[in-house]
């Protein structure tokens, strides 16, 4: 073997191994929701569900700094239980789905917090601007035996700053930090 073929092998070799340890998943449809809490002074004042969200993962269970992972929701499937409230949330000062009509999220940095937890930092992005924010996921199951099934039920959540996004700059009735709850199934 000459000596570039045995630098190729040397350099495609792990290439090759982190690719097969590296398993593609996606959100399952129906399997899950994400939802918000808005509070004012503690207090539970408005939540609301979007049903539209897909996501796109690579996860790497014993290496969990080589995952990637995307969720895009669109923002018009959001639905509070209340047409006059899904009206004013949809509307131009809150999340103005008419001009933007998907939010996303995408990883930057997985990092393992335990046994089934992982912290993802990454980028949200609503209205057009993104910020970062730390997403902490929580598997309802021992991952390994995931790989076998195909399935990985799990929760997560976030909180982002209203002002950061330029969401309801007037709106008084609401704190500024607004939690996100995610409940949902991965699968290959």
């Amino acid at each position: 073997m000459t000596k570039r073929a045995l630098l190729a092998l040397a350099f495609l070799g792990p290439l090759s191994a982190m690719a097969t340890a590296q398993e593609s998943w996606s959100l399952s449809k129906g399997a899950g929701e994400v939802a918000f809490v808005a509070r004012r002074f503690g207090v539970q004042t408005a939540t609301g569900l979007f049903d539209r969200v897909d996501g796109a993962i690579a996860l790497d269970f014993d290496r969990p700094e080589r995952s990637r992972i995307r969720m895009t929701i669109q923002t018009a499937s959001l639905h509070t239980g209340t047409d006059l409230v899904d009206g004013f949330i949809k509307g131009q000062s809150m999340l103005d789905v008419a001009r933007y009509p998907v939010a996303s999220f995408v990883s930057q940095e997985v990092v393992r917090t335990g046994e089934r937890g992982l912290s993802i930092r990454g980028q949200l992005t609503i209205r057009g601007t993104s910020q970062p924010v730390t997403v902490n996921a929580v598997a309802d199951r021992d991952p390994a035996a995931a790989r076998g099934s195909g399935n990985l039920p799990f929760r997560a959540t976030a909180t982002f700053s209203r002002a950061a996004f330029e969401i309801g700059r007037d709106v008084n009735i609401i704190d500024d930090q607004v939690e996100i709850d995610i409940k949902g199934v991965i699968s290959r």
